[in-house]
């Protein structure tokens, strides 16, 4: 299994998913993470090589792949702030990956 132990491990193993989970050329694909209760819940899009939008197909996604969103979603809690409720990944065709955080209240 894949290290869902560590951040880095996460962000490797998520992103090899989702590359493994569109079978035509792409350009980017968003995957849209919302934590409720310890529950996550997967939706998102993909752009392909040609610039059209399509649904991401997350039933694709193996379900380790929301293990390590709940365990990413542990690692980064912190008593500074609530945690995040919602985060959406994206992925380059060329590897290069942005995690970007929201904050606001479940």
């Amino acid at each position: 299994m894949a290290d869902i132990d560590s951040p880095e491990g996460i962000y490797r193993h998520v992103g090899q998913a989702l590359a493994d989970s569109v079978a035509e050329p792409w350009s980017e694909i968003r995957l849209n993470i919302d934590v409720i209760d310890g529950s996550v819940g997967l939706t998102g899009d993909y752009t392909k090589t040609a610039g059209d939008v399509a649904d991401l197909d997350v039933r694709k996604l193996d379900h380790t792949v929301s293990k390590a969103l709940r365990n990413l979603h542990r690692l980064t809690a912190s008593s500074a702030h609530e945690p995040w409720s919602k985060a959406v990944f994206s992925l380059k065709s060329d590897g290069a990956f942005d995690l970007k955080y929201d904050y606001a209240a479940a």
